[in-house]
């Protein structure tokens, strides 16, 4: 069992909050810089910057506190384990562009999606492999309507799903989770 330590989790970890947060950052793993795509630390092995290719910027969906969620799983295939990878956002739009940019984002097959979740931490799904860079996600549903009661919701659910051999990776872009907030707002502007 070389490689796994014991897992004897601190009280805080017992009871983080869970939940993701009203905002998912989204960028196609075609949008990263070759030459240094992302930085790892060798201590927390969190996930500590991403760089873009210049003029590429990260997208940002905003939404409803509660509404949106991560997804992960397992499973042992013939080559060993295999982890799913994803999570669910609820789209609220209100013009023809906004629509368009839902169908645009569905013919991307390399997304990433960066969650900020509500036990403070922040991870990144489809971007991080054991060797490198992952295959992303695709954006395989979008479903939704306006209902038939005046307070039905009109909107459309998003579901982002893939695999990696790693769990997606938790990610520290600054000293608190303001600093990281600010790392990923500045990706929404080309340099």
């Amino acid at each position: 069992m070389a490689g796994v330590s014991n897992l004897d989790p601190s009280c805080d970890a017992l009871r983080k909050r869970g939940g993701a947060d009203k905002t998912f950052y989204i960028l196609a793993i075609s949008q990263l810089l070759a030459a240094a795509p992302i930085g790892l630390d060798d201590i927390t092995k969190e996930l500590t910057s991403i760089a873009l290719k210049p003029g590429e910027v990260l997208k940002s969906f905003k939404g409803r506190k509660l509404k949106n969620s991560t997804k992960t799983g397992m499973e042992q295939t013939d080559n060993g384990p295999s982890y799913t990878h994803g999570g669910s956002f609820v789209a609220y739009f209100d013009s023809q562009a906004e629509k368009e940019s839902i169908e645009q984002l569905a013919l991307n097959d390399d997304l990433v999606i960066i969650v900020p979740l509500n036990s403070g931490h922040f991870e990144a799904h489809g971007l991080v492999g054991t060797k490198g860079l992952s295959d992303g996600l695709l954006m395989t549903i979008a479903e939704g309507g306006s209902g038939v009661q005046y307070e039905d919701a009109t909107t459309l659910t998003l579901n982002f799903d893939g695999k990696a051999d790693k769990l997606p990776i938790y990610c520290k872009f600054g000293a608190d989770r303001a600093a990281s907030i600010a790392f990923l707002e500045d990706l929404l502007t080309a340099v």
